[in-house]
């Protein structure tokens, strides 16, 4: 009659919320259908305008409204029977919750106000529980309303129950009692896999250890039972909750992936999909400890649900084309993906919280976890058995390969035979590469040799006409300009020969030194052409690039041999022909022509080899050095050179080309 009376004089405003009976015979009572609920976007309301002007909405189940940013206020309305006994305990469901204060009007006005949550010492919690819990005295008779304040960054999704504090204290003992038997069974079976891992040293049981690891971990997490043992701040255990959410997703996948054997049908997908995952994973772990909790935890939690779907629907899609590994992958993950999808929804609030929504991952991931310690010593014992069955095998090949021996040592007789004769032949190759390498320290000796002369020479025409000039100081004008005229070719020869050296060292080099820059191609042939008496060099250059990206030293060298080359073999009378153009591609060519005897044809193809003389050049000055750098000059601009005529019908013609080159390509 008292719960009737306050029903019907209560406000026509509040008529919506029934009143939480409180009876004797009734140790909890669960606040469904008396709760309402008003969300407060600000934050800051205080509970008397909170209950006095709120627009209060009526639940009709549990509180769940997933990931939220607002303050969340409940309103119940208690009644204690005056038989029930006095002291109560308000219990919230979820262990995850940040801050959870209770207001309750006192007597002289004015708010009584206790406070729990993941942001507070649980020392300072009004009760020492797993959850945020509240004792009660309630007066007999009376309508008491209890406004609860919740601020979360985790979903808020929780049961809210009014318990007999005696009742309370069994329910909690008990509860540790079966969470300790739970976890212990999980304990225990880790530590059967660690002793069947090492036994086995397979990889599917590492990711399997990993696997059931970071499952206890989230649901202990998530049951609050570190936090409560251990005084474990929400600071510290959402982040490591939401950090091991996504390092689930990724090890998860890998596992599932293994376990339908998918890299046997699609191995690339395979590496494609574990890799994004694992690139996705990793974002969200980041995003959790960089800007929040829920900004990774949604986007991980849905990214699941998306691969559960994909997972079950690559597993069907297997199972219809005759994939063994499927069918059990169907029965063993769907348990899990049911109990996973099932909690995801209902922390989106898809699903109201009530005792199946909140254990139903517990529950799938206890019976996966079996059906996967079974499927694994299943597969060990199928594994030993083929071991046995290669062994067999093996014995029977090692009879059979007995039986053969004879035959088998005839055919390694034959082998031996044939390495003797390889190795024959290999001693008559390190022979012939004896004899080269000698030879070749023939013409290194012989090549000294040429050049110590070749100095010598010019050095003595120069010291004798140093002495002609000293010994007559007055000697007519004409007779000191030909000896300084002298003076001038023998040090260009002497000039040559040193470029020509240096430049052979420079380009014999491992990394040949190579700087390439813009250059003024024509003021570069018109000193060459000043090098060489007047009348002597014939040269047109019209029309060649002013800003040609090269190595100007080494171009310069190029010329400058091929030029003396052409100038030491054509008759006096004669000029030499210099022609520049460039090519519609942008590069350069050079054409170098000159008279004289022309080239044996088969001296053509050793041209430009290394020390090479031919036989018109044995009684000139030289070092065989010209023509060889000739070619490593062109091939180091990635140009070429080339005879383009040998001189039997026409003049002798050397023709020397470079491509453009870019700033990017112009790189030393």
């Amino acid at each position: 009659m008292l719960v009737l009376a306050l029903w019907l004089f209560m406000p026509l405003g509040a008529q919506a919320q029934r009143p939480l009976l409180l009876a004797a015979d009734t140790p909890n009572v669960s606040g469904t259908g008396a709760l309402s609920l008003f969300q407060d976007g600000s934050g800051e309301t205080d509970p008397g305008r909170v209950l006095a002007e709120a627009p209060w909405q009526p639940l009709p189940g549990e509180l769940g409204v997933g990931y939220t940013p607002d303050t969340l206020w409940l309103k119940l309305l208690v009644v204690r029977d005056k038989s029930a006994p006095a002291e109560w305990v308000l219990n919230l469901g979820n262990a995850l919750v940040d801050d959870v204060e209770l207001f309750r009007q006192a007597p002289g006005g004015g708010w009584e106000r206790s406070r729990a949550g993941e942001n507070l010492d649980r020392a300072a919690w009004p009760l020492d529980a797993r959850n945020a819990a509240f004792p009660l005295i309630l007066p007999a008779g009376e309508a008491v309303t209890l406004l609860i304040r919740i601020t979360s960054r985790n979903a808020i999704s929780s049961a809210v129950d009014v318990w007999q504090r005696d009742a309370f204290d069994s329910f909690s003992r008990r509860e540790m009692l079966y969470y300790g038997l739970y976890f212990g069974c999980y304990l225990l079976l880790i530590v059967l896999h660690i002793f069947f891992w090492r036994m086995t040293k397979e990889a599917q049981s590492g990711w399997y250890l990993l696997y059931v690891a970071l499952a206890i971990t989230i649901q202990m997490l998530t049951a609050g039972i570190p936090q409560w043992i251990f005084r474990i701040p929400g600071s510290i255990s959402d982040p490591v909750l939401a950090c091991s959410i996504c390092l689930a997703l990724i090890v998860g996948t890998k596992f599932a992936v293994l376990q339908l054997e998918l890299a046997s049908v699609w191995p690339r997908f395979s590496t494609a999909f574990i890799g994004t995952v694992t690139l996705l994973g990793l974002l969200f772990m980041g995003l959790v400890l960089k800007v929040g909790y829920a900004e990774g935890v949604v986007p991980a939690q849905l990214l699941s649900l998306l691969l559960v779907v994909l997972m079950t629907g690559l597993s069907v899609y297997l199972l219809l084309r005759g994939h063994r590994p499927a069918r059990f992958f169907l029965f063993a993950f769907g348990i899990y993906y049911a109990g996973i999808g099932i909690s995801f929804l209902r922390n989106l609030s898809v699903f109201p919280s009530n005792v199946w929504t909140v254990n139903a991952a517990s529950l799938g991931t206890l019976i996966h976890i079996l059906a996967m310690s079974m499927r694994l010593h299943a597969r060990y014992d199928l594994l030993r058995r083929q071991a046995a069955e290669a062994q067999e095998r093996a014995m029977r090949a090692v009879r059979k390969l007995n039986e053969g021996l004879e035959e088998e040592v005839a055919v390694r007789t034959a082998d031996l035979e044939h390495e003797i004769e390889r190795r024959k032949l290999l001693e008559n190759e390190l022979r012939t590469a004896l004899e080269t390498e000698r030879r070749i320290k023939e013409e290194q000796r012989s090549f000294v040799a040429m050049v110590s002369h070749e100095f010598r020479t010019p050095l003595a025409i120069i010291n004798v006409t140093a002495q002609q000039i000293a010994l007559n100081p007055g000697a007519p004008w004409d007779e000191v300009v030909g000896r300084c005229q002298n003076l001038r070719s023998t040090v260009r020869r002497m000039s040559d020969l040193v470029d020509n050296c240096l430049a052979s060292d420079r380009m014999d080099m491992d990394m040949p030194v190579f700087s390439p820059r813009p250059c003024n191609l024509p003021e570069l042939l018109g000193e060459l052409v000043q090098e060489w008496p007047e009348g002597r060099i014939e040269a047109d250059w019209q029309g060649v690039p002013e800003g040609f990206f090269c190595d100007p030293g080494l171009v310069k060298v190029a010329l400058r041999n091929l030029l003396a080359n052409a100038d030491r073999h054509a008759p006096q009378d004669e000029t030499v022909s210099l022609r520049a153009t460039a090519g519609a591609d942008g590069g350069v060519r050079v054409e170098i022509c000159n008279g004289g005897s022309p080239i044996p044809a088969e001296e053509v193809p050793r041209l430009f080899l290394k020390y090479f003389r031919g036989r018109l050049s044995q009684h000139r000055p030289g070092a065989g050095l010209g023509l060889h750098l000739v070619r490593q000059i062109a091939e180091i601009h990635d140009g070429s050179v080339w005879l383009e005529h040998g001189g039997e019908s026409d003049r002798i013609q050397f023709s020397f080309s470079m491509p453009v080159r870019g700033l990017a390509s112009a790189t030393p």
